[in-house]
């Protein structure tokens, strides 16, 4: 008998993969597909392919759900997310996917593939799990970087027929989609664009000045995220809302370079909470200029309400025509390269502000 557990990970056979591939689109893709897509693109936005298979000439060819191409490693890994049955017919599915498997592992590929349910309550430590096993391939420990104080994903017993009926007969994925669905329903009402190098200096500095506070002294190791959130919480009112609802929905992005380490700096979890904002925390590797990565995603995504964490010349041309009621610079009061007609947020002596304390 087949069996196996959530995740379910396969290493390539061989070092050559077949990266022949051609467009296919999928007409079945799911809405947990799309949901955990958005959360893919912000850590592999530069490697994830969709609606592409193998060029083998296949009517119907096996169509990843995701695909993760790391070309100067000759790495590509099938992301697939499986459920106990479809949503309509009912009909119990992934009961047995080893010739699926086997298919892409004699092409060269990689295999992850994660329970429906771990995608839905626990995307970052799937993420975790892709990036430790790119690590894992190419050796390079930046994959993993942001990762290590998450804790690591449970594993998911398999279902089996029997299992895959009751579920259905219970409707059992309706008990998480519809924490998804009012998630997702949920636009950001705010948006947080930190160019990671930057803020990564801003705490090297910082904790250099205070390294010797007792107050701080526990907060040398790894700097979290609630730090920030927790200074800039003051200013999100400074975008007026007409919101009926109390609850605030945030999102904040960190940019971080290939080529630069981040030890320093850690997720504290999917979302924080503090007061009535709700935050979503992403981190997202590039080998692109962070700068113009910021202002792709204002422009494709016309963001509002936006507050942008950086200090490069490039903003002066970058901003030039945006919106300055829709824009907030978070930035030192001094020795700043970025423009001084927009509104912003001094953080100098950044983890001193942020956590108030009070010197005698």
């Amino acid at each position: 008998m087949y069996t196996k557990e959530y995740p379910e990970i396969h290493y390539p056979k061989n070092l050559t993969p077949n990266t022949d591939l051609v467009y296919y689109s999928n007409p079945k893709v799911g809405f947990t597909e799309s949901v955990f897509e958005s959360k893919l693109k912000k850590y592999f936005a530069n490697y994830l392919i969709k609606d592409k298979v193998i060029n083998d000439g296949r009517n119907y060819p096996y169509s990843p759900d995701f695909i993760i191409f790391i070309e100067e490693n000759n790495l590509i890994i099938d992301i697939e997310l499986d459920e106990p049955y479809a949503f309509h017919s009912k009909k119990p599915i992934h009961l047995n996917d080893k010739k699926r498997n086997n298919y892409f592992l004699e092409n060269g590929w990689g295999i992850i593939r994660f329970a429906e349910i771990q995608t839905v309550k626990y995307p970052e430590l799937c993420c975790k799990i892709i990036s430790e096993y790119i690590r894992n391939v190419t050796g390079n420990s930046i994959w993993i970087e942001g990762f290590h104080e998450l804790e690591n994903l449970e594993y998911f017993k398999a279902w089996n027929l029997i299992e895959a009926q009751n579920m259905a007969l219970s409707s059992h994925r309706n008990s998480y989609l519809g924490f998804l669905q009012k998630i997702i329903n949920e636009n950001p009402k705010i948006n947080i664009l930190a160019d990671g190098i930057y803020l990564n200096q801003q705490v090297q500095e910082t904790k250099k000045i205070l390294e010797n506070v007792p107050e701080i002294i526990k907060y040398n190791n790894s700097v979290k995220i609630s730090i920030f959130t927790k200074l800039l919480s003051r200013y999100f009112n400074h975008f007026p809302s007409k919101e009926t609802n109390d609850t605030i929905y945030i999102e904040f992005s960190i940019y971080i370079s290939n080529y630069h380490s981040f030890y320093n700096f850690s997720f504290d979890s999917d979302f924080i909470e503090l007061e009535n904002f709700i935050i979503n925390i992403y981190f997202i590797r590039t080998d692109k200029f962070i700068c113009f990565q910021i202002a792709d995603k204002i422009k494709e995504e016309k963001t509002k309400k936006t507050f942008i964490i950086a200090d490069d010349p490039a903003y002066f041309r970058i901003l030039k025509n945006m919106s300055k009621e829709d824009i907030i610079l978070v930035r030192n009061s001094h020795n700043t390269h970025m423009p001084d007609n927009f509104k912003f947020v001094n953080i100098d002596n950044l983890i001193e502000n942020s956590l108030e304390i009070k010197y005698k």
